[in-house]
């Protein structure tokens, strides 16, 4: 009797008696009990309403840059080229050649002697100047100046001429005067003035405006005829003859407009 009570006790409870949990939630017989199965919905009810936390992103997948070959090929050629012209500049700057420069004043006209000019440096490259070098010293002598030239310039090719003569269209004119009908202010090549006709002596002066031709003066120079200045203008083709006719009358005078820089 003793032995079957221990058996029954070892087994599961005795009748009558309920059934014990165990610390896993199971019933004696395996089942889960009722505690636990309340207490799973409780727990499953607080997640169910807990709110979803969203998973972290990923680590990002590199990306790899595409290689262009046309604008590899475009930064090869740009460099090349860069190159080049550092090159060509280096060696540009470093050249010089020697040309004529101008020494002393010359007029428009005069012959220009060697004494004249000299030879200077000047940097190799593109030039609108065309100055001229300076192996041609002796083909430059005794040619004629066919503008005012100053020390400090570069004789070109248009500076020297063999012959001097007007512009097309243009006419030059000499006209004697005397001290009294050209201003006490030297005359000057380049000078811009006019040309006046003037009234007979002890004459009336013109009602309107008189005649007047402008005019530059190309040169001045005494007159073998007393105290007579010969002024050389140029005028415009068409009152080259007017001008003579009343030149020859001795009745004009010089007015200045404008006097030549320099």
């Amino acid at each position: 009797m003793e032995t079957d009570t221990r058996m029954g006790t070892s087994m599961g409870p005795a009748p009558g008696e309920p059934e014990a949990d165990s610390a896993d939630g199971l019933g004696g017989d395996g089942t889960v009990s009722s505690g636990t199965k309340v207490a799973n919905q409780e727990q499953h009810a607080r997640s169910a309403t807990r709110p979803q936390r969203p998973a972290p992103p990923g680590p990002l997948k590199p990306t790899r840059a595409r290689r262009r070959p046309a604008l590899i090929a475009l930064g090869l050629a740009l460099v090349a080229l860069s190159v080049l012209a550092s090159v060509y500049l280096t060696s540009t700057l470093g050249q010089t050649r020697q040309v004529l420069a101008i020494t002393t004043e010359i007029s428009r006209g005069t012959a220009i002697k060697s004494s004249d000019l000299a030879a200077v440096d000047l940097p190799t490259g593109p030039t609108l100047l065309q100055p001229v070098g300076a192996d041609r010293l002796e083909e430059m002598e005794g040619k004629l100046a066919a503008t005012d030239l100053l020390p400090g310039q570069l004789l070109t090719e248009a500076s020297a001429v063999e012959e001097l003569g007007p512009p097309a269209g243009q006419s030059i004119v000499g006209v004697a005067l005397a001290p009294n009908q050209m201003p006490t202010t030297d005359l000057k090549a380049g000078d811009a003035v006019r040309v006046v006709e003037t009234p007979a002596t002890g004459g009336e002066p013109p009602a309107g405006a008189p005649f007047a031709i402008s005019a530059t003066v190309i040169d001045v120079e005494p007159s073998t005829l007393g105290d007579q200045m010969v002024v050389d203008v140029q005028v415009a083709s068409s009152n080259a003859a007017g001008l003579a006719a009343r030149a020859a009358t001795g009745r004009v005078a010089i007015v200045i407009d404008a006097v030549r820089a320099g």
